[in-house]
């Protein structure tokens, strides 16, 4: 049997992450705090803009500047991130960086009949095979037996073989036999799985790491044969390449035009939005109405900023104005999603030695970047001091908590001070009405708190039971009673 050589080429980055571990070889079937309010997110009553129209309109420019401040603090805190993501990965993430690991995929044939009376057959033994996946670093002159060669497994996250019928009967379960052979665990398992366990320590994880995996499994695998003993069998392999800082697929056509690629980390997706919206002028303050014109806020007098979408911004989001909340949430639940893995369908062919070199898949790593520099340590230890000192400081938080404090105090005074404004504003225009009227609230307010009924209205008593009903609990009755509702513990 034979098969023409295949070879795949496959461009990834490999990891930086110097604190993680690898798995063995199996088989298988910040502390939090309390969330401050900013000072604008304190809300004025719109009937207080009627008596200080200039008070309140300052006041909405404050909200303003503070929503423009909070977006480029936010902007500049991810130029911060991703530089000291390039000092991490020591800037190497250039093309002139990347290594190609070759990965030879094969299978090996023993003690088969067709190779009864090779030197290497044992008679009377059952015949198996073995499924082999091995690579290394092309142009890689590091000794075999030096301990700190980066093995095929070190660029790698996740390896995972599937054994399956290649004539796709399911009707007919697939026997897969386990091999009593030195090398072999015996086992019969149709998934072999292998993670690199990211929590172990670095030196632990380069004593786990591995060139090739081998799965030998007895019996033969012949193409056409309706034989159990002799029914051919496919491996559905998959490789997981590391990837550092973890790139996404842009699903939307629209938006690989705006970024002007296929691949894109998702902060950079952001940024790249954000300097679009920028360049083209599309950034305005927008009036939020009591209807919630933008989207999860409906607070009347309110303004946010938003972007207002052009036509190629319309064919991504199809809005026609956003927050940049709501295209960071649309960016990273629709609009990309993980890259694929390397998928391989893989026959066994038992009426071969060897089919070593006729499937190949190359792999475009990054060794440098899986190694932190030394001198570049101090300057990501500045910029961690920088955010943490300078932007996260319990100084700065406790300076802000403080103001807060002081600007709800201020509006909790302004508003006891509109209701007195109303009290004696009603009182003045009909004083007789007006206590009419608070005798009347009186009463019910007694009645409420010193009764298991309730007097409304003419009809006198109302019955338990039909207090008990939610449509007893208007909006306007809820509105006048339910402080008193809560204390007496009736609800």
């Amino acid at each position: 049997m034979q098969r023409d050589r295949k070879q795949s080429t496959h461009s990834q980055a490999g990891s930086a992450d110097s604190k993680g571990s690898a798995n063995g070889l199996h088989s298988s079937s910040t502390s939090h705090r309390p969330v401050q309010l900013k000072p604008t997110d304190q809300t004025i009553q719109p009937s207080l803009k009627e008596k200080f129209p200039d008070k309140v309109e300052m006041y909405e420019q404050l909200q303003n500047r503070e929503r423009l401040l909070d977006m480029f603090i936010n902007k500049k805190l991810l130029d911060l991130q991703e530089h000291q993501q390039k000092l991490s990965t020591s800037e190497l993430t250039d093309d002139s960086h990347l290594e190609t690991l070759r990965i030879y995929i094969y299978n090996t044939s023993a003690n088969q009949p067709w190779q009864e009376g090779s030197p290497d057959y044992t008679p009377g033994a059952a015949p198996f095979w073995t499924l082999r996946i091995e690579g290394r670093l092309l142009n890689d002159n590091t000794p075999l037996d030096d301990p700190d060669r980066l093995k095929m497994s070190w660029f790698l996250s996740g390896l995972t073989i599937e054994l399956k019928p290649a004539d796709g009967d399911e009707s007919r379960p697939l026997v897969i036999k386990g091999v009593d052979a030195p090398g072999s665990s015996g086992s019969s398992e149709s998934i072999i799985e292998w993670h690199d366990d990211m929590k172990l320590p670095e030196a632990e994880r380069k004593t786990k790491q591995f060139d090739g995996m081998d799965v030998k499994r007895g019996g033969s695998s012949v193409k056409g044969s309706s034989s159990e003993d002799e029914r051919e069998i496919v491996a559905n392999i998959v490789i997981q390449p590391k990837m550092f800082p973890v790139r996404l697929q842009v699903v939307d056509p629209a938006l690989v035009e705006l970024v002007g690629t296929n691949e894109i980390t998702q902060t950079e997706c952001i940024k790249r939005i954000f300097w679009y919206a920028k360049v083209n002028q599309l950034f305005e303050i927008q009036n939020i109405d009591g209807s919630g014109s933008v989207e999860g806020q409906s607070d009347k007098g309110k303004k946010a900023v938003t972007i207002k979408s052009d036509e190629l911004l319309m064919k991504i989001f199809g809005l026609p104005s956003m927050t940049f909340p709501q295209i960071m949430e649309i960016v990273g639940n629709r609009l990309l999603k993980p890259l694929d893995p390397i998928r391989i369908s893989y026959n066994i062919n038992t009426l071969k030695n060897t089919t070593l070199g006729e499937v190949i898949v190359d792999l475009k790593v990054n060794r440098a970047m899986l190694s932190k520099k030394k001198k570049t340590e101090s300057e990501i230890e500045d910029i961690n001091n920088l955010i943490t000192e300078n932007i996260l400081s319990k100084e700065s938080i406790n300076e802000l908590v403080k103001l807060d404090e002081s600007l709800k105090l201020n509006i909790q005074l302004l508003n006891y001070s509109k209701m007195k404004y109303d009290f004696y504003k009603r009182f003045s225009d009909n004083p007789v009405e007006f206590l009419k009227q608070v005798l009347q609230k009186n009463d019910e307010y007694l009645k409420i708190l010193s009764s298991d009924s309730m007097s409304f209205g003419k009809d006198g008593l109302v019955s338990e039971e039909l207090v008990r009903k939610s449509d007893f609990y208007s909006d306007e009755f809820l509105r006048q009673h339910i402080n008193l509702l809560l204390n007496s513990g009736r609800i």
